[in-house]
Order: C-alpha cells, then structure tokens, then sequence
C-alpha cells in the first residue's frame, strides 16, 4: 500500500510539472471514455435491461404473414375470429390476446380531452400480468357489443385526472359522447404495451367487443399479444403457428388463402432495426476510443525522450524494470481516472442529447440515467484505456540503454526508427480507424441527400396537419359527418393566410394506412384475392393543400356528392400495373362488399401521381382516392396549405374548427415537414452521431500526426542542420518532412480503406440509394483525409526550413 501510495503521489507530481501535456492527454481520454459511456447508457437502458413486464421473454406478438404486391410481409393486423381460432388450437401459449388503439374524447368530469386508450380482448389482463389496484378488470360478457360501455384506468391517468379518487370504481364518464362505467384502476407497476405498437400510448382500457362468426373473418384490423407457455421456445411456437395458419387456409380458403403467422418477441418488435444501429453506433465510438487511446500513446512516447535521462538513471541506481513499468502504468492509470472522471460529465450531457432527439425515433429512448451498471463500465474502460495507452510506452521506456541513447544523440535521429516507428504505426492506425468512421458518416450523408431528391408526390413546405375524429353518438349518420367536414373545412379555407384546406382519412408519412382487397371489373379475381391497395378518402381541397398533382384526367370536385356518380382517383403505379397501354379514365373498380353492405361500381376519372406514404425509401403502393361525400369517415386528418409559417396558424384553424362544434378536440397536431423528417430521424440521427464520433476522430488523428511530425522535427534539428549547411534547399527539407509524414498518411488510407469495405456492409440496412462501397463516397473521405494529413505535416515541416545551421550546429 505503501508503495502504491508513493507511486500515485510521484505520478502527480510528474503530471503537474507538464499541465499541457496533462490537460490534453485528459481530455481526450475524456472524450472518448464520455461518449462510450452515454452510447452504453443507451445500450443499458434499451437493449440490455428486460422491458417493464413480468417475464417479458415470453412475452410474444402474433403477426399476419402474407405477400402482397410480390413483397412477403410480416407485420400484418390480424382478425378476432382468426384469434380465436389461435387461442383454442394452440398449445404454445397460456392465452392470447387482441388490442388496438383508440383516440376518443372523454367529459363529464371536467373539460374534454382527447385521451388515447387500447381497445382490449378477453384474456388481455392475463397475458399481460396485471391485476388491479381498485375494482376489477373486465369479464368475458363485457366482451359482447352492448355490454361494453366499461373502462380500466391506468395509474397516470387515476391521479392526473381524478386526482387519486379511491371512490372513482362506478363513476361514469363520457366518451365520445356517450356514458362508460369506470370499473378498475391498474396498479402503479402495470405498464402499457409500448407506445411503438398503440400510438400515443394508451392511458386507460376498454373491451374490444369484436365479433368472432366467420362472416369477419376478414375484417384485420387488430394486434395480438401472447404468453408462451413454461418451456416452449419461440422456434416451436412458430413452427406450431404456421401449422395452424395451413389448417385455417384449408378450411376458409377464402379469406386465409396465402396468410401465415408471424410469431416475434415483443422486444425485439419494439426496437426493429434500432437494435442494430444502436451497436453500429457501439462499434463507431469504440473506434473513437481507440483512436484517443493511440493519441495519448503517442503523447507519452514523445514524452518519453524527455524522461529518458530520468528512467536511465533510475535504472542504473537499481530500480528494478518491474518497478518502472508499475510507476509508469501508476501515471497512466491516473490519467485514465481523471479523463473518466471528466468523461463521466461529459456522458450525462450526451445522455441528455440522446433522450432528447431520440426519444422521437423510438419511445423507448427515455428515461435515460447512469446507474451503477454504467458506472461500472466507464469505471472498467477507464481501467482499460490507461492498461491499453500506457502499456507499450511504459515497456519500451522501462528499458534504457545508456550507451544506444548516447549513440543516437550522437548522430540524431534516424527518423522514425525504434520509438518513432511505434509513434508511426499508431499514427497509421488512428488515420484507418478515422477513414473507417468517415466513410460511415459519409455514406449517410449521401443517404440523406438520395433521399431528398425523392419525388414525394406532394409538397411538404408550409402545411399544417391535426387528426380529428367524430365520436358516432354525437354524429351518427353519414349526412352528419359530411356536414360537419364540410363546415370545418369551409370555416378554415376562408382564414387570412390559408391557401387551401382539406381532409383525408389517411395522412402520408404519418403511420397510419388502410388497406383494402379491390376488384377491378377489366381484371377479375376470384373472392378473397382481390387487389391490394391503399385506400385515401378524401374532400376536394386535400389535392390542392397537398400539391398532389393531376396527371391525367380531373380531380375531385364539389360535384362528386352522394347522388352524383360514384368516382374514384388512381394513382401511376396503379395504372403502369394495369393498364400500361391503356387509357384508365372510364374504367371500374369496386370495394368487396356484403349483403348488408353492398359495394358499388366506381369509374376512375383522374390519374394523380405516386405518394410516397409509408416512408421515402418505400416504393409507392397502388393508390385510390374517393370523394368523402361519396365514402364518409368520421377519423381524418385537416391538411391545411398556409401563406405563413403553419405553426402560427394552429390556435386559428382550431378555433375555426371549434366555431362548428365546441366539443371537438384536434390532437397529433403537426407540420407535414416534421413528419417527413420524422420519417428518416433514424438514419438524420445515427448520421449525426456518425458525424460528430468521426470528427472527434479525426481532430484526434490530425493532431497525432502533428504531434509525430513536431516531434520528429525537433529529432532531426541537427540532421536537417547539417543537410542545410552542405547545400539543400529548404524546398529540398520541406519535401523531406511532408514525405515522411504523408507515407504514414497514405498507409494509414489505405488500410482505412480495406477496413471501411468490409465494415460498411453492417450500415446496408440504413442506406438508400447509395452502396456499402460507394466509389464517391470512398474517394471524397480518402482526399479530405489525406488533405487533413497533409496541412498537420505541412506546419512541422514548415518550420524545419526555418532552422538556422549554425544553431543546429551547435543543437545537443
């Protein structure tokens, strides 16, 4: 302990008497440490601790599977009668479950407010674990319609808007206009299904109440949830679906011909493709590390020269090399310490950033802290990095030889020969690590800007957008909901500085869609394998407020009522399907339809272009639009074009919207921009970080190479003396410098580049329109770099002209 104390205190005092060296060494330790602490705190919060559910690993998802479009889909809604069917046939799960979301406004107790809520099935409380703090949940006959005017309040919402009433079991509010009986709270550590599959996430419950008779079969619109049993694997729950989802196409081959089950964990289906970007993003800021790691390595081996008179004769009075290494790693471990000490307050800063931006790509980016397990890994890499930069100066200082050190400072230099060749080969691997991650960050960039060239289909600049939605008591005939949609849009297109106001039943870039089996009259399928498309219900100004071109054809007008002829619009790519050669304006199509609900014929009458609506990388799908007077929907989203900035039109429009019914609530209230830069926040944020990790990695490298070139400058005064004094130029000494330098330089490219084209292949799943080994990309980052290298060179070899030989002469 003694000794160890002895060491620490001589190890201050070493770092003290050069504060530069210290303060830089430090902080780009900090850096390094820093930003691999708040990417794991990201890692720890998301991927490592398990979600807030009992025994979340048997918590599974039960997708539909099927093609449609030549593209095999996983992550299709599924039916209550098909669950059914899974929950009596299977025998993988304890139970399983259906749910979906649900927007209504809730009053009688106070100011109505839009809440979000998840619809649930009967076995729901089950799979999910949760008992209740008040009352009870729901019991099978509330799954019947008409006896499902019941509700279960979360915890948040208990306190938030009943203030923590424990007599709130049997009150009734208003939802959407009509009376529910509250039955039950949830306790405080019941936690809702992740807002990535019920969107915002849902503050209270409600019976889904769906039919289970064959003759809905088809109708797919719900999710489901189940519990694997003690035992069974996620493999042989799947290979027991598919089992079943064979059966079922046997037996209804009307509605289930070419559908399976997709059987996925909840976590894995929360996180999607944010997983793996989150360990790319790992990989990056390790190679940060590393490249702080071989900077500082750098600084101490440059320092060594100065301290070799000091380790001589240390050695030559006895101590032992053991001795040297143990106070020489004793230094560096100090300095490890102080940069994960600042490093740690340079993680809380980046935690905060991270919670910030992503919290909008993936809900589950929140709630981000440093807690022991963090603590513990920056604690273990500060350990790691002093172990791996202190390391090799310490061996190769723990070894003087007097009579070597006097021959060279006999002569000077040899350039890079023993200690400057481990300074040059850190210098090489810091200049491929850092080729490496710009290439990263280049190929997102080049992503980015493919994906801005897009043909989007519409113009995102100045529109405002808010969903609303009509609650069926209230408005319970059609005529109702087309008048009220009629009135709002006319009150908000007559506001100063709105160019054009319309609504749609499904908004683009927004999550939401609606598809549905068409049949085309010139292309007839048999029952159940009709035409999949997207379905947009729409009034006459939406085209207008959007800038949805008209390729062909008219656009919906004011004409297109309910007594008029019943019209629809397609869109290209559903025309390039079916009727390449053909002239579409005249044709017909029509919804499948039942005997309650008969379908009618509807003649095409315009061709408006492709809407890129699901994301900007996703091809177009097959497109209709109909006029709202024709098809009402009670749930649509005002899209409104604005002279001025759109946000400053939101209190008027919804005042507008209000001046028709006092009781509405707009909410998911947002500019069309924001939504299509929430479409690629994804790859616009692991982009930035790419940037940011690569900058730092290149500061770093561009001044180790200065850091090896100054010091090989001051090496090589006499030598450069001498060559002046016998007759070269300084042109001749500058070329010397800059070759030297450069050869590190373009060794360091060029392993960079063999590194970055094995590598690049794990960003493939965030690229778009850009290669893993994009030539463009590769070229502009090895110039910029070689260029970045060539200026670090360029100041040391600059002053070496400046030496005077006479001085030099006289140097050592």
């Amino acid at each position: 302990m003694q000794t160890l104390l002895r060491d620490l205190r001589y190890s201050i005092r070493m770092l003290l008497k050069s504060p530069g060296f210290t303060a830089v060494a430090v902080l780009s330790i900090a850096l390094g440490v820093g930003a691999n602490t708040a990417v794991f705190s990201v890692i720890n919060a998301v991927l490592l601790k398990p979600l807030p559910y009992t025994e979340p690993q048997n918590l599974m998802l039960l997708w539909g599977s099927g093609e449609e479009d030549g593209r095999l889909l996983d992550r299709n809604q599924v039916s209550a009668t098909d669950v059914a069917d899974f929950r009596k046939q299977s025998g993988s799960f304890e139970d399983v479950a259906t749910f979906t979301g649900w927007n209504p406004i809730m009053s009688g107790d106070g100011r109505a407010e839009r809440i979000p809520a998840i619809q649930v099935g009967d076995g729901f409380f089950n799979v999910m674990r949760g008992t209740p703090m008040l009352g009870r949940v729901f019991t099978a006959e509330e799954q019947e319609d008409g006896k499902d005017f019941v509700i279960v309040l979360s915890y948040g919402l208990w306190q938030r808007r009943f203030g923590g009433d424990a007599a709130v079991v049997g009150k009734k509010v208003l939802l959407n206009s009509r009376p529910y009986t509250i039955v039950g709270v949830m306790s405080p550590d019941f936690h809702s299904l992740p807002s990535t599959l019920v969107r915002p996430e849902g503050e209270f419950y409600r019976p889904v109440a769906e039919s289970y008779d064959d003759s809905q079969r088809d109708s797919r619109h719900l999710r489901a949830v189940a519990r694997l049993k003690p035992g069974v694997t996620i493999a042989q729950a799947q290979a027991e679906m598919s089992v079943l989802a064979q059966r079922l196409e046997q037996a209804h081959p009307l509605t289930n011909k070419g559908r399976g089950v997709h059987v996925t964990s909840i976590s894995k289906d929360t996180l999607g493709e944010t997983s793996r970007a989150l360990w790319i993003i790992f990989g990056a800021v390790a190679f940060v590390l590393l490249v702080a790691c071989a900077n500082v390595a750098n600084l101490l081996l440059a320092r060594s020269t100065g301290r070799q008179k000091e380790i001589t004769i240390r050695s030559a009075i006895g101590a032992a090399r053991g001795q040297l290494i143990r106070q020489l790693l004793t230094e560096s471990l100090l300095l490890a310490f102080l940069g994960g000490v600042l490093g740690l307050l340079i993680a809380l800063w980046g935690t905060r950033l991270f919670e910030r931006f992503g919290s909008k790509i993936n809900p589950m980016f929140s709630g981000f802290h440093l807690d022991l397990r963090c603590l513990a890994f920056t604690f273990g890499v500060s350990i790691l990095t002093g172990v791996i930069f202190g390391l090799a100066p310490a061996l190769q200082m723990s070894r003087p030889n007097l009579t070597e050190s006097l021959k060279e400072a006999g002569r000077g230099s040899g350039g890079l020969a023993k200690g400057n060749r481990l300074r040059g080969t850190l210098v090489i691997t810091e200049v491929a690590m850092t080729l490496v991650l710009l290439v990263a960050a280049g190929l997102l960039v080049r992503t980015l800007l493919q994906l801005g060239q897009v043909d989007k289909g519409f113009n995102s600049q100045n529109v405002l957008t808010m969903n609303l939605g009509l609650p069926s008591l209230k408005y319970p005939k059609p005529e109702n909901v087309i008048a009220f949609y009629k009135q709002a849009t006319e009150h908000i297109a007559a506001l100063p500085g709105v160019r054009a106001a319309g609504i749609t039943s499904v908004l683009p870039l927004s999550d939401n869609f609606d598809g549905r089996g068409l049949a085309v009259e010139d292309h007839p399928k048999p029952p159940g394998e009709e035409i999949s498309v997207d379905l947009y219900v729409v009034t006459p100004g939406y085209l207008r407020a959007m800038e949805i071109s008209v390729r062909r054809g008219r656009a919906i007008s004011e004409q297109d009522n309910a007594d008029s002829m019943k019209v629809a619009l397609v869109n290209r790519t559903m025309v390039d399907q079916l009727w390449p050669r053909e002239d579409p304006i005249g044709k017909r199509i029509k919804f499948p339809g039942n005997e309650k609900n008969p379908q009618p014929w509807r003649t095409v009458v315009g061709v408006v272009n492709d809407v890129s609506q699901y994301a900007l990388d996703q091809k177009a799908p097959m497109q209709i639009y109909l006029p709202h007077e024709q098809f009402p929907t009670s749930f649509n989203t005002i899209v409104v074009r604005t002279e001025p900035k759109p946000e400053e039109m939101t209190a008027a429009v919804r005042s507008a919207i209000l001046s028709v019914d006092n009781e509405q609530a707009v909410f998911n209230v947002a500019t069309l921009q924001e939504l299509q830069a929430n479409s690629i926040l994804l790859r616009s944020f692991f982009m930035l970080l790419l940037i940011v990790f690569a900058s730092l990695a290149l500061i770093l490298a561009v001044v180790g190479i200065y850091g090896v070139m100054s010091y090989a400058v001051t090496q090589r005064t006499q030598e450069i003396g001498i060559r002046m004094a016998l007759g070269a130029g300084a042109g001749d000494v500058l070329s010397l410098i800059l070759k030297n330098g450069m050869t590190l330089a373009v060794a360091g490219v060029l392993i960079g580049l063999a590194g970055a084209f094995a590598l690049t292949r794990l960003l493939t799943v965030l690229l778009f329109g850009v290669k893993p080994t994009d030539a463009i990309t590769f070229a502009f980052v090895s110039i910029t770099l070689i260029a970045a290298a060539l200026v670090a060179c360029y100041i040391p070899a600059r002053r070496a002209t400046k030496v005077n030989p006479l001085v030099a002469l006289r140097y050592e």
